[in-house]
């Protein structure tokens, strides 16, 4: 891990996580990892870099887009989030997929070394998105692109769950104050964008119904995540009243045939490298 890179406690949320990781019987990644696939286009034969791959909601859709005849390398920094998704890798028999810990904040990889970058809800994770989009923007082959995929609207009741769990922190873990969010909206995105010498072509919303067979099954998933990083600081005599505070939060997302049903959207964001600039003529 670089010293630049997410702190060790970012990387011990998800160490932890890696064996529920998108695995509680919940559509949440594969969707989204899905349709960052299908809106970067990628196509057979091409090099394609996944960073933050997680468990493979973005690697095993891009694996197959790219065939054989392809290349797909995904970085993690969670040495047990590459370890399971190399053998779910090599379980199917991807010969051309390559999984390895790496930093997504500074991938280590020669300019130039990729027709795709994807970054399927990661990018705000990272202590300088800024500097991680410049570095991407490197990697990139001249026609190249990234598709990044970043939280446009969550569900009011996950919000006022959310809200209702930080309640129950340690005193010692007070709520961090809002920042400036780089992802906040269209304009926002190709801002940043634009600093990090990319031009977006296209920022599409989508859409993804999550359903939970009660408030158990919904901190189950929590658990599963980076949701985590929360529930990890609520002293464990506090979690029962944190859960039945959820609950209630969370009321507005039953569904009248039993459950809960939260509906989260991402914006998906394609951009470019800018051209590089024609030296001078010289006379």
């Amino acid at each position: 891990m670089s010293s630049d890179g997410p702190s060790n406690g970012t990387v011990e949320v998800f160490e932890q996580a890696a064996t529920s990781y998108d695995r509680t019987g919940v559509s949440f990644f594969g969707p989204f990892g899905a349709e960052l696939v299908r809106r970067a286009g990628i196509r057979p034969g091409e090099r394609v870099l996944d960073v933050g791959c997680g468990r493979g909601a973005v690697l095993f859709p891009a694996a197959q887009a790219t065939g054989p005849a392809g290349q797909v390398t995904g970085i993690d920094l969670a040495p047990a989030m590459v370890a399971l998704t190399a053998e779910d890798v090599t379980r199917a028999g991807l010969t051309h997929v390559d999984v390895r810990v790496g930093d997504a904040q500074q991938p280590g990889f020669p300019e130039g070394s990729f027709d795709a970058v994807l970054a399927g809800l990661v990018v705000f994770l990272l202590p300088d998105p800024g500097q991680a989009l410049r570095a991407y923007a490197r990697l990139l082959r001249p026609a190249g692109r990234l598709a990044v995929s970043t939280f446009a609207a969550q569900d009011p009741a996950f919000v006022a769950a959310l809200d209702a769990l930080a309640g129950h922190l340690s005193a010692d873990r007070p709520r961090p104050a809002p920042a400036a969010d780089p992802f906040a909206d269209d304009a926002a995105i190709t801002a940043t964008m634009a600093a990090a010498g990319l031009t977006v072509t296209a920022i599409n919303e989508h859409r993804v119904d999550s359903r939970f067979r009660d408030v158990d099954h919904w901190m189950e998933w929590m658990w599963s995540h980076g949701g985590r990083a929360l529930l990890r600081h609520i002293p464990a005599h506090r979690l029962e009243a944190a859960t039945t505070d959820a609950a209630r939060a969370l009321e507005p997302a039953n569904r009248p045939g039993g459950g809960l049903t939260l509906t989260t959207a991402v914006r998906i964001t394609v951009a470019t490298p800018h051209p590089a600039a024609e030296p001078p003529e010289t006379s």
